[in-house]
């Protein structure tokens, strides 16, 4: 099969497509892929690590009122459609696979002009414009959340498969997670906080962690792992007069997958992937939706967790240092980690790479 693989922006539309890439090599000796991407996007730097041709077309959000930087980002993806209509026909692939971010859009159009079959993968509970309007031109959507499938009306297939993250991070090999235990100098009797405010990281919420961090001294029983993000990682240093033991700033985790399991209780941004993994292992989660996405679309997501007990909501509005601090505290009581570890499991779903996969199949034949 021949497949073109198309997301970017943040990790949360990339590691997706990824996933289901490495899954697809495993099951078609004979795979060919390739990526299309853009220049201003996490992707060129994550795919360009990989054995994946990877290609950019022009690409911008849409806008939904009229304004002269409306047209500007319309002319944008125009020149993104024309262009991807070039490489779909010199590629030549069975299918399309599109997973979120603007760049999407033009790809999934030209795949459609060219009567490619074509696959939507849309991660969150509330689904961006960019896939909606992507869902009127693609062979199916496939969706995580089951209540996502009113946001598709008009789409001609829509299926629930969940996030292939969560699938991938239970395939991980022993040896990786034990190297990772001494990576990151993990004792055999430590309860594991991994902060982590998705791929780009967050100044707002960093500063208020950053006065967090010397409290962390009076729990030595707690190894805490604070992902600052790679451009917040001097800034965050600088501030922080003398850390704690058991305490470690990190700019980036590129083995995220073999770390989780160690993991007990994560504080972190609500993406879907992030959610997607932490079910499927059956972590505790403190959640601090960005207020800064489309649609608050990470407090939607959230929600969902939050109803069945597999998490706890914490606004960034109402974030102080004591209000993460308690909840921190309160979350890694005994029986509190375990009940929300066990509600996290049950909403897990662990064979959505499997069924993603099958989607994928369906509509190529």
């Amino acid at each position: 099969m021949k497949v073109v693989f198309t997301g970017g922006g943040t990790g949360g539309h990339i590691y997706p497509a990824l996933s289901l890439w490495r899954y697809m090599q495993t099951q078609d000796d004979a795979l060919s892929a390739y990526y299309i991407g853009t220049t201003q996007g996490l992707e060129q730097s994550i795919v360009n690590k990989l054995d994946i041709p990877f290609e950019t077309v022009e690409a911008a959000g849409l806008k939904r009122q009229i304004s002269f930087s409306a047209v500007r980002t319309l002319l944008k993806t125009a020149r993104g459609y024309f262009q991807a209509k070039r490489l779909l026909k010199r590629w030549r692939p069975d299918v399309v696979v599109g997973t979120g971010g603007f760049v999407t859009l033009p790809v999934i159009f030209a795949a459609h002009a060219l009567h490619i079959p074509s696959v939507v993968w849309e991660g969150n509970a509330r689904p961006g414009l960019t896939n909606q309007l992507c869902a009127t031109r693609t062979s199916a959507v496939a969706i995580s959340f089951a209540d996502s499938a009113r946001f598709f009306a008009k789409a001609k297939r829509v299926e629930l498969t969940g996030n292939p993250r969560g699938s991938e991070v239970l395939q991980v090999d022993s040896a990786a997670v034990r190297a990772a235990r001494d990576e990151y100098r993990i004792l055999r009797d430590q309860k594991v906080i991994l902060i982590f405010l998705g791929s780009r990281g967050s100044e707002s919420v960093n500063k208020v962690l950053a006065n967090v961090l010397p409290r962390f001294a009076a729990h030595p029983d707690w190894r805490v792992l604070f992902v600052t993000g790679d451009k917040h990682y001097d800034r965050v240093a600088s501030s922080v007069s003398e850390l704690p033991h058991n305490v470690s700033l990190i700019p980036f985790i590129y083995n995220m997958p073999s770390l989780l399991p160690h993991v007990d209780l994560l504080v972190s941004r609500a993406g879907s992937s992030t959610l997607a993994e932490i079910s499927s292992l059956g972590i505790a989660s403190i959640l601090i939706p960005s207020p800064y996405v489309t649609a608050n679309h990470q407090e939607e997501n959230a929600k969902r967790l939050v109803a069945k007990g597999a998490a706890a909501l914490l606004r960034e509005q109402d974030l102080t240092e004591d209000t993460l601090f308690a909840a921190i505290e309160q979350q890694m009581d005994a029986q509190a980690l375990r009940a929300m570890k066990d509600a996290a499991r049950q909403f897990g779903t662990p064979d959505a790479v499997e069924r993603l996969y099958r989607l994928v199949l369906d509509v190529t034949r």
